[in-house]
């Protein structure tokens, strides 16, 4: 097992892809794999996520190639996510049917693949071959058959219906009699009303005038009250006067303060985003971005890597390294690998085993991106052969 790449279908359906195993001469059932990002070192999921726990995918039997490779085929729980970030970097590692690890490469990304939203492109065609429909234009005559219908409208007879206009007989209603009682009816109503209005008026007055007496009478009690709120805000606004006798606190006070200098002191060295400092008072996230963030920092970062190697930072010590490879850093690609290649690989905390397909994607990343890198050429072509 030498590659793994995702390849588009030979009918090029979206989200369905061809996982093809180069190199690979063992069972062509029974197998699982698992695909995790380099640059947080999280595995896909069932659900398209990604987090840290490992999750297998159980692939199909394997099927020949028309290159002569052995390939399953894969939906869109492992096509889509994938297409999602087509600039990140992938390892794959394959299962046999017993669960153990039989090999693990780069996971590749073909040209062509489609993620399943692309299915929404073909119904387009029928829409438009819809649009045809239109073609019945010569129901014209309709409109031919509404046109007489207008003319038949000026027969509007009820237009007769004003003559019928006898509606002022019921003023001309001969009960006379009764139109004197409602008169008279309606003089008693004025008489009540203003009858009412003037009671109420009367009433208005008397009112106002009792008001008037009693408001005049309390203007003392209430100048009372106000001067005795008056005499309490001047009392409560001399109390704390004579407390003048904690002003010998400042000096107490400026002594204390003194000591304060070496803390900012320390809260400035602790404030270096790459210091190894930091890397214990935050998390490792927080950690690498402001310290990513940090310009000043980018020529110093391996030296930041391996202090935080040293002092079994383990999680900030790879996901710096490969942020930096992977955002153009060859250097740090190529001391990436170095840490798992088996002739150069040195135990520690962070890094206890070698690993030469690891060693072996980092040697092609830092080639991918310094092509005259003699030394990674030289042991990729080593580990390779």
């Amino acid at each position: 097992m030498r590659k793994v790449e995702l390849r588009p279908l030979d009918t090029n359906q979206p989200g369905l892809g061809q996982l093809v195993i180069i190199g690979w001469q063992g069972d062509n059932e029974g197998l699982a794999v698992d695909i995790q990002r380099n640059q947080d070192e999280c595995f896909l999921q069932d659900d398209g996520e990604w987090r840290s726990n490992a999750f297998r995918f159980h692939l199909p039997a394997l099927q020949p190639t028309t290159d002569g490779h052995l390939g399953a085929i894969v939906d869109g729980k492992i096509v889509d996510p994938l297409l999602a970030n087509t600039h990140s970097t992938n390892m794959a590692r394959v299962y046999g049917p017993d669960g153990t690890q039989v090999g693990q490469a780069r996971l590749r990304l073909g040209k062509g693949l489609m993620p399943s939203g692309a299915q929404g492109s073909a119904p387009a065609v029928d829409d438009s071959a819809a649009l045809d429909a239109p073609e019945p234009m010569p129901a014209s005559e309709p409109p031919a058959a509404t046109v007489p219908e207008p003319k038949t409208e000026p027969a509007p007879q009820p237009a007769e219906e004003p003559p019928a206009e006898p509606q002022p007989e019921p003023e001309s209603s001969e009960p006379p009699g009764t139109s004197e009682p409602s008169g008279k009816g309606k003089r008693w109503l004025w008489i009540l009303l203003a009858a009412l209005i003037l009671v109420a008026i009367v009433a208005a007055a008397a009112w106002f005038g009792l008001y008037m007496r009693d408001k005049n009478q309390p203007g003392l009690d209430e100048g009372s009250a106000v001067e005795e709120a008056v005499e309490e805000e001047a009392s409560a606004t001399e109390a704390p006067n004579p407390e003048p006798t904690e002003e010998a606190d400042p000096i107490e006070s400026t002594t204390e303060s003194a000591p304060q200098a070496p803390a900012e002191s320390e809260a400035v060295t602790a404030a270096a985003p790459c210091s190894l400092q930091r890397m214990g008072e935050v998390g490792e996230l927080e950690f690498i971005q402001a310290c990513t963030g940090n310009s000043s920092a980018e020529d110093n970062m391996l030296e930041v890597i391996a202090d935080a190697r040293d002092n079994n930072h383990c999680g900030v010590a790879r996901r710096l390294y490969a942020h930096q490879a992977l955002n153009g850093d060859a250097a740090a690609a190529l001391a990436y690998a170095q840490e798992f290649d088996p002739a150069q690989h040195s135990p520690s905390a962070c890094f206890p085993e070698a690993d030469a397909e690891t060693a072996i994607f980092w040697y092609e990343t830092a080639l991918g991106l310094d092509a005259d890198n003699a030394e990674a050429s030289q042991r990729l072509e080593e580990l390779q052969g």
